[in-house]
């Protein structure tokens, strides 16, 4: 049984393109695996996918639209986990990132109501959510799983192996499709495991 941890970017370009090798990873191999997203956002998380999207030679909105635009999909999130729970979160950050990978400038409210109508999701009801206090402490609850395992890059993986006593490997940055068929064989290659958390940091949600 295996668990990972994806940090994301809400609307990170990457991002989009880890989730999507995991499932097909997990999908291939037939695997057990519990996944846990977790989405972050901040000021260096937003700038380093402004550079990667215009490396893609992406068309981008401005910085102030960007950046907003990264903070409320972080909210909406939050907003849809606590009222509707998590596999209904993932998918609609899922679908919002699918429509974003490509063209960063299409995030505007009527992409948000499509989802939401698509996944069921009343608006009006996690527009109230996102006023109360519960949603700054479902924030900062994964912020602090961030701060615990020293988080700065998204996407990162924290994978973890029931059947390995040690802590969980930690990849930062994009991998690849075959670096995630290797983590989840059996006989995984010792050079893979490298890259271990810190005795201190070691946590199961399992």
């Amino acid at each position: 049984m295996f668990e990972i941890f994806l940090f994301i970017n809400p609307i990170g370009i990457y991002c989009y393109d880890t989730e999507r090798q995991i499932r097909k990873t997990v999908d291939e191999l037939g695997i057990d695996v519990c996944c846990h997203y977790i989405p972050i956002a901040n000021v260096s998380l937003v700038q380093d996918d402004i550079i990667r999207r215009r490396k893609d030679a992406q068309k981008l909105p401005d910085i102030s639209s960007f950046s907003t635009a990264t903070y409320d999909a972080l909210k909406d999130y939050h907003a849809i986990k606590l009222t509707y729970g998590n596999k209904k979160a993932r998918k609609y950050l899922y679908e919002l990132q699918k429509s974003l990978s490509h063209d960063a400038s299409a995030y505007k409210p009527e992409l948000r109501k499509q989802i939401t109508q698509n996944l069921n999701i009343k608006i009006s009801t996690i527009d109230a959510i996102k006023q109360s206090d519960y949603l700054k402490i479902s924030i900062e609850e994964d912020q602090k799983l961030a701060n615990q395992w020293n988080i700065k890059a998204t996407p990162t993986i924290v994978l973890f192996n029931e059947n390995n006593e040690r802590n969980g490997v930690l990849l930062d940055d994009p991998v690849s499709q075959n670096d995630l068929l290797n983590l989840l064989l059996p006989d995984c290659p010792p050079h893979y495991l490298s890259n271990y958390l810190p005795e201190q940091s070691h946590l199961r949600l399992i």
